[in-house]
Parts: structure tokens; sequence; C-alpha cells
């Protein structure tokens, strides 16, 4: 049996931290620390780390820009732009990381990473060593020899693959050390190293085999089929062999391979937690403490994290104990359950174990097996108390869905840790006791011990949240408005959107038709057949054959994207029709076809989640599905909703849906007079701001100027600019810089609010909404003018948007309970952006379209008056106003 030699892995960590860096979208700490590129580095290196074991390990830097390749060519990576601002600072991190792991690195003066690596892999080899060499750089296939291999990151972080000779054999048919002939020959753009003028690579490979290296090649010119060809090999030989040194990686470097130094030890656990703490990396945090608890490492009190001190657990036997047990602590204040399920989806779920925590105590029970039912009766009487949970509407849903009767909880600590950081990406229980606690929390190899820790972690988590929540002035709209809110939530997603599969089935076979007209259609205007869904095809037929002008670039040639389409659309017929077979070949993928297999068989109903701790500004999304998002824009998008039905003869659809809500809001948080003037006369504020911009009177507003005005009323808030106006009217950016300013001279109150906003965001870090929700707004701070900016629209937009969001939500709230106890057979199904849509008994209509539009507009009192149109009919399309009787029982 062979002897398995140790493993060297040389890092090219400019390499990596790059392709982190451009991979990920961007990451940073509260404080505003971008972190994207040191996070993948760090999960980058654990992933090799798993995959190879290295026994040795160094992790090589470029020194400078200027190496020895600048003396042979001035313009050696001239092309290349400036490191970014929020990538340079990150090197540093990258390297504080590497002294926490105690792992080795080197840079040397007058060399890149290259340069090093090729040394430190051929002195590897010869001191017996098997030498790996992870990077994104397909350079380094050069090095491999029988001893060396290369690992090569592909697809941004996500894939690896394993480069030995003979997977270079296979992939190029050439041995490594000719593929610095390949590169000599055909140059590299990105390194503005310059080879032979029409030779690519494919060419140059075909090269390389035949003739054996560059100087074979330059020797057979006249060899050469392709004149042009021939003729630039001769008059481009300088060039091709001054490539070849500038794409050979040097193996001579002054550096030596100590591999004492190098061994890879033990990480200062203690210096791992602090920096992951520091750099708020939450998930890599668990990766650590689970290593320290295999190799029986206590947790170093330096780091301030504490392992969880578990109460003495009881295992329950039974239903019976634990409905004893239930009935006591209903009595006891604040007790978390921890439901554990084996499913996502609550609806056809079932549980494998309960636990509760109280104080000085805690009890699991083993549930696989046991009949849903009978667990949400022995949990009742707990239920009615309102204990505290770690995601309570997963666990509410269930539990009604077994035949407990379900009351809101009593408090939720994922709620709670989303209303204090809502622009975190996770919310997950360990993320948040480490982030408040300083406490870890790892999963136990028994599922009753770790459900017993994190129901103790629930209970101990809760209060500390209530207090940071209690600080921040945000309990009250957390007791108030969220906490109910979790439960109606769950009674949506439970009740379900009633679907009709057969009006379902007719949208396909018509979108069918006419993506076929459309098809054919486009084939004629092109003058011949072609994969429409391929962009380089499509690329081809734009702009090569029908000469279009390109409109901008993507790494792999011209852009066919939706923007482009729309802007060619005025040039030739066919982009207007590629627009809308896009448009319709989505439609029917994502939202007809999509959905059926989304329909609850059991149910026949839609039972999407509406997702309470996603948004940074409070609004509610929804996914599994987006019934958010349905579009709009195109009629037989809107007629989708016709699929959209009550749940059983002899019920409607009602739909309240908030007027003009944002400019309300602004109206009254900007105290602009002359807006809330216009929003107590109850005119029509685009045509009032088209008169005021255009200076004309209300009765000569003309249907274009009204809808220059509306977009200059919604672009206002969310901050759009000159350039983003032009864009939307199809007008130049002066003409948009003018309305912009026109505006600003009618309504100067709204000028004074968006400045005043951003000062203040800049002063405070955060900025807030009518009920006191807040998000931190950390690019605010950013030396990036592009992420600055973003801040700052998010400072003049957060307040407006946010406390529109608390607003429906406060309607819910209190629409919702009214329902319950006045009119039951009543639903609420939906919330979608600013409309609530009800399912409601025919005979109901009248009296719970007046509850719904009287909360609805009374919800909050604000100097202009909130107005809620009403509609109602057999579905989500076929509506019509509801003026206060129904026509035709019920028919719209």
């Amino acid at each position: 049996m062979p002897v398995k030699r140790a493993r060297l892995l040389l890092v090219d960590g400019n390499s990596i931290i790059h392709r982190a860096f451009h991979a990920l979208p961007p990451l940073q700490t509260s404080a505003g620390v971008q972190t994207n590129a040191v996070y993948g580095f760090a999960t980058m290196l654990q992933k090799a780390f798993d995959l190879v074991a290295p026994d040795y390990v160094i992790v090589a830097f470029d020194h400078s820009k200027v190496t020895f390749r600048h003396d042979l060519y001035d313009e050696y990576k001239g092309t290349r732009p400036e490191t970014a601002p929020e990538l340079r600072p990150q090197f540093a991190l990258a390297k504080r990381l590497l002294a926490a792991w105690k792992l080795a690195s080197c840079e040397v003066e007058g060399f890149e990473a290259d340069d090093l690596i090729g040394t430190l892999s051929r002195k590897g080899a010869t001191e017996g060593l098997e030498v790996l060499i992870l990077t994104g750089d397909r350079d380094a296939l050069q090095l491999v020899d029988d001893r060396v291999k290369v690992l090569l990151m592909r697809r941004g972080l996500s894939q690896v693959e394993l480069f030995d000779r003979e997977a270079i054999k296979k992939a190029y048919g050439l041995d490594p050390g000719q593929l610095i002939d390949v590169k000599a020959l055909m140059g590299d753009a990105s390194d503005n190293i310059p080879g032979v003028p029409g030779v690519g690579e494919k060419t140059a490979v075909q090269l390389v085999r035949q003739y054996g290296d560059l100087e074979g090649v330059l020797a057979h010119a006249g060899e050469v089929r392709g004149r042009k060809v021939a003729a630039n090999l001769v008059a481009y030989a300088g060039q091709a062999r001054l490539a070849r040194q500038l794409a050979t990686i040097r193996c001579d470097v002054p550096v030596e391979l100590d591999l004492e130094t190098c061994r890879r030890e033990k990480p200062d656990y203690e210096a791992v937690l602090a920096l992951y703490k520091e750099l708020e990396f939450n998930s890599l945090v668990k990766d650590v403490l689970k290593a320290m608890q295999e190799e029986g490492a206590g947790v170093a009190p330096g780091t301030n994290v504490k392992s969880l001190n578990l109460p003495e657990h009881v295992t329950l036997s039974s239903l019976e104990e634990l409905a004893v047990l239930a009935r006591r602590l209903a009595g006891e204040q604040e007790v978390a359950i921890e439901l554990a399920l084996n499913n996502a989806n609550y609806l056809d779920a079932a549980a494998l174990a309960v636990g509760l925590a109280w104080e000085g105590g805690v009890a699991v029970l083993d549930t696989a097996g046991v009949p849903g039912a009978g667990l949400a009766e022995a949990l009742e009487p707990l239920l009615q108390a309102g204990p505290v949970f770690h995601d309570a509407k997963a666990a509410l849903v269930w539990l009604k869905e077994a035949g407990a009767r379900v009351t809101d909880p009593g408090g939720d600590t994922m709620l709670a840790g989303y209303l204090l950081n809502p622009t975190a990406s996770r919310h997950d229980l360990p993320e948040l006791c480490l982030e408040h606690l300083n406490l870890a929390l790892v999963d136990d190899e028994s599922l009753l011990l770790t459900i017993a820790r994190r129901a103790v972690a629930t209970r101990l988590l809760h209060r500390e949240l209530i207090a940071k929540l209690q600080v921040a002035g945000m309990e009250e709209l957390y007791r108030r408005v969220e906490l109910p809110l979790t439960r109606i939530l769950g009674e949506m997603e439970s009740y379900g959107v009633a679907v009709d599969l057969e009006t379902l089935d007719l949208m396909a076979a018509e979108l069918e038709g006419n993506i076929a007209a459309l098809t054919e259609e486009i084939y004629r205007l092109a003058g011949e057949k072609f994969n429409i869904n391929s962009s380089r095809q499509l690329g081809s037929i734009l702009f090569e054959k029908l000469g279009l002008p390109p409109v901008k670039r993507t790494k792999t040639g011209f852009s066919t994207d939706a923007a482009v389409l729309e802007e060619l659309a005025a040039k030739h017929p066919i982009a207007a029709k590629l627009v809308e077979y896009r448009q319709l070949t989505k439609l029917k993928s994502t939202y007809v076809d999509g959905l059926k297999p989304l329909v609850n068989p059991r149910t026949k109903s839609l039972h999407t989640t509406f997702n309470q701790t996603v948004t940074a500004t409070g609004r509610l999304s929804s996914s599994e599905p987006n019934l958010q998002n349905i579009p709009v824009r195109l009629e037989v998008g809107r007629r989708l909703r016709r699929a959209f039905v009550p749940h059983a003869p002899g019920r409607l659809l009602l739909a309240a849906d908030y007027s003009q809500i944002e400019l309300r809001v602004l109206a009254h948080i900007s105290g602009d007079a002359g807006m809330i003037a216009a929003f107590r006369r109850g005119e029509d504020i685009h045509t009032r701001t088209a008169a005021e911009v255009f200076g004309v009177p209300l009765n000569e507003v003309t249907p274009l100027m009204r809808r220059s005005a509306k977009a200059v009323n919604f672009g206002i808030v969310y901050g759009i600019s000159d350039f983003g106006l032009s864009r939307d009217l199809g007008i130049s950016r002066s003409e948009a810089h003018a309305y912009i300013e026109r505006y600003f001279q009618r309504y100067p109150g709204v000028r004074a609010y968006m400045e005043e906003v951003v000062a203040r965001a800049r002063q405070d870090g955060y900025v807030t909404t009518l009920l006191g929700r807040r998000r931190y707004l950390p690019d605010l701070f950013s030396s990036n003018h592009t992420a600055r900016s973003f801040g700052e629209r998010a400072a003049m937009n957060t307040p407006i948007q946010g406390s529109a969001a608390d607003i429906i939500k406060i309607a819910m709230v209190k629409i919702f309970r009214l329902l319950e106890e006045q009119y039951p057979a009543a639903r609420m199904i939906l919330q979608v952006h600013d409309e609530l849509i009800f399912d409601v008994p025919e005979e109901d209509l009248p009296a719970v379209a007046t509850l719904v539009k009287e909360n609805m507009e009374n919800t909050l009192e604000l100097q202009v008056p909130l107005q809620v149109d009403l509609k109602y009919g057999p579905n989500w399309y076929d509506m019509e106003p509801y003026d206060g009787a129904i026509k035709d029982a019920g028919t719209a």
C-alpha cells in the first residue's frame, strides 16, 4: 500500500480575494466596514482545507503593483482599473485572518504571488511533498507536473476543478509547459500582454500542438494556413517572444520553504472568534465553535463567547405528562416553546420533538409518531397564555392545523432581532444568541438536547431583545404591530387563496398560441429561424445581420437585455416583438405553469409564505409563490388574476387599496403646505403637480403632463435623479432636471425634508418611520460614491415607505380582530403592497366593506386624509368599484 505523502497547499491570496470581491454581493458590518472579499476568502480557504486536508499551508500575495515584468514591458497590466476602494482595506483584514488561523503568508518585492507559488511548488516537490495550488488564475496550470496539481476555482467561488497532467492533456492536448507558448501567441487582455494579432486561443492551441512550442511555430510561420495569420506571425515574432517572457511564472524567487513555519496548526480560536465577531461573520462562528467542540477545546475567555448553561432538563415520557406540565406553566411568566418540525411546509409537516423552558427549568418530549392533534391539545393551555417562540408563525400555523386554538404569541425572538437589525441577511437563533448574548449555541448530536438548548436560549434571548427594543423606542411597535401580525399572517397562509385551475389551463393555451405567433413574426423580421433564447444568436441577428447599433457590452459580447431591446424598439420592429416574447414566456413559465404545482391538492389553494423579517423598510414580502409580484404591465398578465377566486360559491373577493399612500405620508412628514392643501381638497395630486410644474390651470393639464408629473411624484419618493427621470420619460436630462427643479420650487417643504432627513441620518446613523421603526444606513459613510448615493436615497425613502408599511400593518391587525369578533366567515387572504384582499360571504360584503374602509382610513392620524378605494367581484380580475350596492348578485 503506497505511503501517503505530506501535502503542501499554496494559495494565491490575491486571486482568491479579487474573485471573492467580484463574485459576492456587497457585504458590510453594521459599522459600514466592507467584508465581502474577506468573507469569500475565509469560506474558500475552509473549503480547500476540507477538500485536501493539507499538512502545510502558505498564502502568497503580490507585494506591490510594480514587478520585474514592468521592466520588460511598461504597459504590463496597464489596462487594469484601479483597485476598488471597498476592496483595498480587505487585504489587511484577510492577513489578520491568516494570523488568527496561524497560517503562513509571504510576499517578495518585485514579484507576483504567481512567482512565489511557482518557486515554492518546485521546492515542495523537491522535498517530496504533494503540492496543491489553489487559485482562480489559469496561468498556474503551467506549473503542473507529477507532484504539483492545481485547484482552479470556477464560477465565482462555487466550483473547484482539479488539474493534473492528465486533465490538462484532456482539456488542451498539451503538456503544462506548452500553455506558456499558447499564451505567448494569443496574448492576455486582462494582463495587457500583447500576443500575435488575429491569433485566438483555439488557433494558438492548434499551432502549439502541431509545432511543439513558440519557436517551432515561428520557424514554420510560412506553412501556417491563413495568409493574415502567417504574415502576423512573422511581423509580431518579437512581440510573441516578449509575451512568453511576461507569461512565464518564475520559479527562482528568493524565498525559502521552511516547513516548520508553514505547518498547519490549530488556530488561535480566541483571535478567530474575536475577528469573526468584529466582522459579523456569525455563520462562520458556528463552524469554529463546532470545530472547538470536536477538538475538546474550551471557549477562550477573551472572546466573551460563552457556552449555554443548560438547567437540568427533564425528558417527558408521554403526552399526559406534557399536558400536566403545560397546564402548570400557563401561570408562569415567559415560557418558551421550541417545536422541531420535519418539513418547512407547515401544512405537511410532522413534529419530531417539543421543548418547554421556564425560570430554572426545561423539559423535552420526543414526539415522533405522536398524533399532531394530541400534541396540540396538550399544549393548548400554554398557548392561551402567550408563550415565547423563535419564529412563532411557523409553530402557530402547525399547531392550528393540528387543531389547537391559538392566540397572539407572547414573544418572538426572530421578529425582535429583525426590528433591531432589519438589514441583516439572517435572523436565526444561533446568530442572534451570538450577537446579543455572546452565547454559543451549537447543535448537539441528540435532537432532544438540541431542542432543550434552543428553548432555554429563546427565553434568555427574548429578555435581552426586549431591553434593547425599549432603549431603541420600538417596544410598542413590536408588541402592538409585529407580534399580533405574526399570528394573522399565519392564519392567512393557512387559509390560502383559492385557485381556478381551469382558468390557468385556458391561459396557458392562450399564451402558447400568442408565443407561437410571436415566434414566427420574429423569424420573419429576422429573415431566418434561430434560437430566440440564445443571447449569442440573438446578438448576431440584431447587431450583425440587421446592423442595429450595440447599446452596451457584456463579458461575452453585446447585451440583449430588456433595457437594450426597449431602446432598440424605436429603430426596428423586431426589438418590440422580442420584448413582448420575453414577457409572455416569463408569464407562462413563472406564473401560469409555475403556479400549478404549488396549488395544494387537498385545499385547492395557494398557500404563500408571508415574510415578515426580510425587507429593510418593514414591508411584507411573499414567496412560494410570490403573489405580490404578479405582472400587471401587460393586460394578459393582469388577466392572470382571474384565476384567483373565492373559496366557495356564494362568496366574493373584496379589494381595499390605499390611494397614493406614500405621497400622503410624504405630505405629512415634510409638512409641505401646498401638498397638504391639495390632498385636503381631494384633488388628484398628479394633476395638481402637473399644473404647478408646467404652470397651467388644472383644467388644461394634458394626459402627457399628468404622466410626467406622476413620474416625478413617485420618483421623488425614491430619490430619483435627472438621469433616472429622463430614462423613465424618454426626455433629455436637462428637461428632467428642469422638471425636478420646478417640482421643488412648488413644493419647497419636500426639498427641505430630503435635506434634513439625510443630514439627521448622517448624525444618528439611522432613520425612523412614524412608528419609530429604525433602519441603520452604514452606506451613508461609504467612501464609494455609488454606495453613498444609495444610502442617501434610502434615508429619504425609508421613513416614507416604512411608515406606509406600518400603517397597513396596523390596519391588518385592527381589521383581523374585528372580523374575528363580528364576521368570522370573512377572511383576510392577501396583502399586496398597499392593497388588502378579502374572501367574504356575499351577505356580509356591505358590512365588511364599511368596516374595512373605516379602519384603513383611520389607522393613523395624519395631516392629510387617508383614502381607500374598494372593489369587489367573483375573482381578483373581474372587479368593479364598490359604492354600497352589489350588482347582479355579485357578478361584476
